[in-house]
């Protein structure tokens, strides 16, 4: 592989990240559907700095052992914990969390209207499989450092711009050498 490849893949790959950190994880970071995981209490299953899936459930759809996000009024952002108890009372749904790596459950309620959906998952070869990418979510916190700005946008900027004014250089240099050999001819 030439030096030309070599630094055309290097660069694909600063600008995959850089569009990933700063595109498509701070969507997902605003958004109701991805979660990062910002603290132990789920691990092993949930590791800080995965990057989770929520998706949309009903309340009807909430079973006791699955994992599923709410909104936490007290503390102003979202939880994800597993539903250990359900209850029904004045015609209103509870239900009762614990973060897998917590000893007791959380000293809290959560009401049906907090709820924002569940963590998908899949069994397979006896596993199971969440919704999860795991540790993608450092890369975000990674970016909002100045040594990750400059490193994901600085640098293949400079590199970017760097690359184009070699490429023009060369463009420019070899229409003159044609025309100097047009002249010669």
């Amino acid at each position: 592989m030439n030096k030309d490849g070599l630094f055309n893949r290097l660069l694909l790959a600063v600008v995959s990240l850089v569009v990933l950190s700063f595109i498509i994880i701070p969507l997902a970071d605003k958004s109701s559907r991805w979660y990062i995981v910002a603290s132990g209490s789920m691990e092993p299953t949930l590791k800080v700095g995965d990057m989770v899936f929520v998706s949309h459930a009903s309340m009807n759809e909430i079973k006791i052992g699955d994992i599923i996000s709410f909104n936490n009024e007290e503390r102003n952002y979202a939880i994800t914990h597993r539903c250990v108890d359900i209850l029904h009372q004045s015609n209103t749904t509870y239900f009762k969390t614990k973060g897998d790596a917590n000893e007791e459950n959380d000293s809290f309620f959560t009401p049906e209207n907090a709820l924002i959906g569940k963590v998908p998952y899949t069994k397979l070869f006896g596993h199971v499989l969440y919704a999860k990418i795991p540790r993608i979510g450092y890369l975000s916190y990674f970016t909002h450092t100045k040594i990750g700005f400059l490193l994901l946008i600085l640098f293949p900027s400079c590199a970017l711009i760097g690359m184009e004014i070699y490429n023009m250089v060369s463009v420019l240099k070899n229409g003159n050498a044609e025309k100097e050999k047009k002249k010669d001819a």
